[in-house]
């Protein structure tokens, strides 16, 4: 092999043609070459290692586990079959197509191992596997359903490369054979939280963090008396960090000593919170086995961690993106429309590298930000006395707003600062403090269950269904905050249907129309939009129903929905997107006109319902279920008649607003008896 053609991909400021690991010296590269340095220029593993780190490129805790070393976890693989995943992982990595992030090569490393382990488990050789064609059949059996279409994909690019290589896993005939076998795979749509279920956790999760706000004060002179307190005993703070017996040996014993300051829990009564810690973490035990300032730390990891699904609820985001968040992360833009639309700014690689992406959020995000941010730097307070910790000027000043507890009395206080904390699944969250949401608010109702599968009606209801706690997940969050910029009608309380449409109409507008002259995240941009489609054709879909009703009559809703009739969902959807079905969902109802209305029916729906004597707009459906919204939209009316000059232009528009609003109820009235 040529070895000029190889080069690492990873985009990192570490990879570099200089550096130790830019180019094998060989092919395949002896055993005690590193192909992962570290920060520092040092070895991170060695290519003979069973276990390659990625953290240094990817950001967090990630490792590739080549199953031929001492670890048991995983499946194992034979030594020889270890080496040919060795040689494709490095080919992914080095290639003239390497892979660019961290992430996209743990993809391929995990969707191919399968493979590797099966022929172990079969005593066959990976590069002799195209003459086995039973054990291709075991392969295929042990495939991730979601992920074989990737696998094809990932053996294809071997075979190519097959002669550079100097073996072949699979041939054209042996992929035929794959292919052939692999098996019918329906993609599951993430669920869509209830809108009962999903403002009950999002209120808790802002009301865990008002309380954080609340007792902010206290918790720092708490955290501060609790520092000084391990750099007493200890000679310093820096001693305290260091000193490996910090976690053992504390200032704060369950028994009491002339030198010790009693049991933790004294200390937060002194400083008044003991209520506070238990009301989000539990009692104090008071056992002698408790680490009772440990209560201190899980605090303040609940209300990062509520702070940032707080975040993902209603920026859209993904959570490794959440994590990626520093301090400075709100930026504001003044609008000369809308006023200041406040929006995150940080980190994504999911699809096109971008360090300086977008998400329009709530103002309401604030109240979240402040309270990570300031638990961010009262652990940066810790974390700065060490010197190992690869801490820059940067991390100081903007530290991240997710850290791990580098407080002297935790056990995870060594552990790298810019190496992202693993993200624990939200379920897990929500177990591990199980006083965040109460069980009862979130159990299944007929009625929560009647809305998410008609929003998802691929929902699996062995998992979802009636008395039993609805299981969160982070991604859940991301359709579900898409879904509902599009219907937040969907709500029945009135005041919160009101707050989440002034939530969102700065993200609808930047989302949906392009508005903001920055450079928005694309991939959640995308998220937006197809569930704005698919919303739209969930709508259209009740419309042959009697929910529906045309001003001037049956037979020109019939005429209307002809075409919707004959479609379901799917095919609703991608006629939505190919202009095939032109619909608008307005104040009223749905508008069908396909030509550019100067009216609108957002606004006004006088136009939509006719003036003085016209019938309405032929091009309109009345939706009778929103006969709330237009009941909220005439106490508006109404209180602007009472403020506005008689005889004026406005108030005759506004008596023209009135007199549609009586015709919508006499459309609905009428066709309700």
């Amino acid at each position: 092999m040529k070895l000029d053609l190889l080069g690492l991909h990873i985009d990192s400021p570490i990879v570099h043609p200089n550096a130790a690991n830019f180019r094998p010296p060989s092919w395949p590269p002896p055993p005690d070459w590193p192909p992962i340095l570290d920060a520092n220029g040092e070895s991170a593993c060695f290519y003979r290692d069973s276990i390659w780190p990625l953290d240094v490129w990817a950001g967090t805790a990630r490792k590739m586990n080549f199953g031929d070393g001492k670890s048991t976890r995983g499946a194992r693989i034979d030594p020889a079959n270890a080496e040919l995943l060795r040689q494709c992982i490095t080919w992914f990595m080095y290639g003239p197509r390497g892979c660019r992030t961290a992430g996209a090569l743990n993809h391929k490393f995990i969707s191919i191992k399968p493979l590797f382990a099966i022929c172990s488990q079969e005593g066959v050789l990976a590069s002799d596997l195209m003459r086995f064609d039973a054990v291709i059949d075991k392969v295929a059996q042990a495939l991730a359903k979601s992920n074989f279409g990737h696998v094809l994909s990932y053996l294809h690019d071997l075979l190519d490369a097959s002669e550079l290589l100097g073996f072949c896993l699979l041939n054209q005939e042996g992929l035929a054979r794959l292919t052939k076998l692999r098996p019918a795979h329906e993609r599951e749509q993430t669920p869509y939280i209830p809108p009962r279920i999903w403002t009950y956790q999002l209120k808790r999760l802002h009301a865990c963090m008002q309380d954080y706000t609340e007792h902010q004060d206290r918790i720092e002179d708490c955290f501060r008396f609790c520092l000084e307190a391990y750099a007493a005993s200890h000679g310093s703070l820096k001693a305290a960090m260091s000193s490996t017996a910090a976690t053992s040996k504390s200032p704060f014993p369950n028994r009491p000593s002339k030198t010790s300051k009693g049991a933790f829990k004294l200390t937060a009564d002194r400083f008044g919170v003991t209520d506070l810690l238990e009301r989000w973490t539990g009692p104090f035990t008071n056992e002698k086995s408790e680490k009772q300032i440990i209560k201190l730390s899980q605090y303040l990891d609940l209300v990062s961690k509520a702070g940032l699904a707080y975040l993902l609820n209603l920026s859209l985001m993904r959570i490794e993106e959440g994590y990626s968040l520093r301090s400075n992360c709100l930026l504001v833009e003044h609008d000369k429309t809308y006023g200041d639309i406040p929006m995150l700014v940080g980190a994504t690689t999911k699809t096109d590298p971008d360090s300086d992406a977008r998400w329009p959020v709530s103002k309401s995000t604030l109240t979240a930000i402040e309270a990570m941010k300031h638990i961010a730097a009262l652990r940066m307070l810790c974390a700065r006395e060490r010197d190992d910790l690869g801490i820059t000027g940067e991390d100081k000043v903007t530290p991240y707003l997710m850290s791990y507890q580098y407080e002297p009395w935790s056990k995870s206080k060594h552990k790298p600062y810019g190496t992202r904390p693993k993200p624990s699944a939200y379920q897990q969250v929500l177990s591990s403090y199980p006083l965040l949401l109460d069980n009862e608010q979130i159990t299944i109702t007929a009625e929560d269950l009647r809305i998410a599968l008609q929003i998802t009606p691929t929902l699996n209801q062995d998992a979802f269904k009636i008395g039993v706690a609805w299981p969160f997940a982070y991604h859940q969050l991301r359709r579900t905050g898409a879904v509902n910029m599009q219907a937040s009608g969907l709500v029945d309380e009135p005041s919160l249907q009101l707050q989440l449409k002034h939530q969102t109409r700065a993200m609808t507008l930047y989302y949906g129309r392009n508005h903001s002259r920055l450079v928005l995240n694309e991939e959640t941009r995308t998220m937006f939009l197809k569930a704005m489609y698919q919303e739209q054709a969930r709508a259209l879909s009740a419309i042959p129903g009697p929910q529906f009703v045309s001003p001037l009559g049956e037979t020109r809703k019939a005429a209307i929905v002809h075409l919707i009739a004959e479609k379901d969902a799917v095919a609703l959807s991608k006629a939505i997107k190919r202009g095939e079905v032109s619909a608008r969902n307005i104040r009223a109802g749905f508008c069908f006109n396909a030509r550019p209305c100067p009216y609108g029916g957002i606004e006004s729906i006088t136009h939509c319902l006719g003036e003085e004597d016209s019938k309405g707009c032929p091009d309109l459906l009345l939706d009778k279920t929103k006969v709330g919204d237009i009941k909220r939209y005439e106490k508006a009316v109404d209180d602007q008649l009472a403020v506005v000059h008689p005889d004026s232009p406005r108030c005759r528009a506004l008596q023209g607003e009135k007199r549609s609003i009586e015709k919508f109820y006499a459309h609905a009235q009428a066709k309700n008896c």
